[in-house]
């Protein structure tokens, strides 16, 4: 036998050998930590190494090309970013837009956000126990298209930069958990409320979700494929049935909502054709029967209009947003300027992310979509002002976007 073929051939048997005692240790590894119940806490890479085609079709959404292609050497010494998690997917929808921040090649952006782009960084999201498989499938997805790969549970080694994703004035007060690390660079702390001067002044590393902040980031970025999918069903099915309006979240609770105006816009538009669906989200504490009851009673002269949509999962939760036409924040002067609600357009009312993000059209609020920097164009954007006491101004608002969509499907 000729001498090269059998360097080949025993080089092949070491390599399979190689392989399945590798694979073997791992199976090992892992029965191991699932007979110790740690599997929870271990990093787990949710999908190979991917690439950067869907996000180039949104116009490179990504905006990582300073990073290096995802290749073991790179990845073994980049950066490692913890994004930390309070609960049970509380506030999931907005760790895409911390990943997309750090990912950013923009120069101008704030030094916090900014990575060394030598190496590729690693994404940790945890504690596992309180992702759901819902929410563990969007990052799955969002894995392909981030410039670093993504992991599920804590980091083994201590963290470069830890963003911990949910905290409120209080935690920054002094002697408190986090008043401390308010100016560490190793934190980046995102802040659900209004804080004052006095926080702003002295929390570099606090950042807010709202323009209304000198430190900020709105959460309006998705993960590009449920974006590109919405965007592909609007051109397709909207033909196939009657404009498609979606309020979601805590609808249930008049500190968020105004269902009032609806009511009345629905009424003088009764005679036309089009769907108001509701949508709750996970923490909008209302079980989904008394939030049927309470849009029976709420709706009672227009029920045969009204669909309400149970409460689902994560990825759910995303694809029923993508299947929609347009998004009703239904927030009007008297919750906007509220303490109890929108702090001054202090604080984030979700209902424009999701609409900014997935590219909806939005009845708005002239103040809220100013803070926001969206301008009327009566095609995708329809703005009303004061509504809370005679209700006018939102139907007037609600009647041109209907007319709109009726008249130019799928626009």
């Amino acid at each position: 036998m000729d001498k090269a073929i059998v360097r080949k051939s025993t080089k092949a048997t070491v390599f399979v050998f190689v392989v399945f005692f590798s694979l073997l240790l791992q199976t090992r590894l892992l029965h191991k930590l699932l007979r110790r119940g740690d599997v929870a806490e271990t990093p787990f890479r949710l999908w190979p190494p991917g690439n950067d085609t869907e996000a180039t079709t949104l116009g490179d959404a990504s905006g990582s090309s300073c990073f290096p292609h995802r290749r073991e050497g790179h990845i073994r010494n980049g950066t490692i970013i913890y994004l930390e998690t309070a609960y049970v997917n509380l506030h999931y929808e907005t760790f895409y837009s911390f990943i997309h921040e750090l990912c950013r090649c923009e120069v101008a952006k704030d030094r916090v956000w900014t990575l060394p782009t030598n190496t590729v960084p690693s994404f940790f999201v945890g504690p596992r126990h309180y992702l759901t498989l819902g929410f563990e499938k969007i990052l799955a997805k969002f894995n392909e298209t981030s410039c670093g790969p993504i992991f599920l549970g804590t980091p083994e080694s201590r963290p470069d930069l830890t963003v911990v994703t949910t905290t409120y004035p209080s935690n920054f007060e002094e002697g408190s958990m986090y008043w401390k690390l308010r100016n560490d660079p190793r934190y980046i702390f995102i802040c659900h409320e209004d804080g004052g001067e006095r926080l702003e002044a002295n929390a570099s590393s606090v950042y807010f979700l709202t323009p209304k902040h000198t430190n900020y980031v709105v959460p309006s970025y998705f993960p590009p494929s449920f974006v590109l999918s919405s965007i592909e069903r609007k051109r397709s099915e909207t033909a196939l049935h009657p404009p498609i309006f979606l309020v979601m979240g805590g609808f249930s609770q008049k500190k968020k909502r105004n269902v009032v105006s609806l009511v009345n816009a629905m009424r003088e538009n009764s005679a036309k054709d089009f769907v108001v669906r509701f949508m709750g989200g996970t923490s909008s504490g209302a079980s989904n029967e008394s939030m049927a009851n309470l849009l029976r009673e709420t709706f009672a002269d227009d029920y045969r209009k009204i669909q309400l949509i149970p409460r689902v999962e994560a990825d759910e939760f995303m694809e029923q947003v993508g299947r929609v036409d347009a998004i009703l924040p239904l927030v009007d002067e008297g919750i906007f300027h509220w303490n109890q609600g929108y702090q001054n357009g202090s604080k984030l009312t979700s209902s424009v992310m999701w609409g900014l993000g997935f590219r909806k059209k939005m009845v708005l609020y002239k103040p809220l979509a100013e803070l926001f920097g969206v301008v009327e164009d009566n095609s995708t954007y329809f703005l009303h002002g004061q509504s809370t006491r005679w209700l006018v101004a939102f139907t007037e608002a609600f009647g041109r976007c209907l007319d709109f969509m009726l008249q130019h499907p799928g626009a």
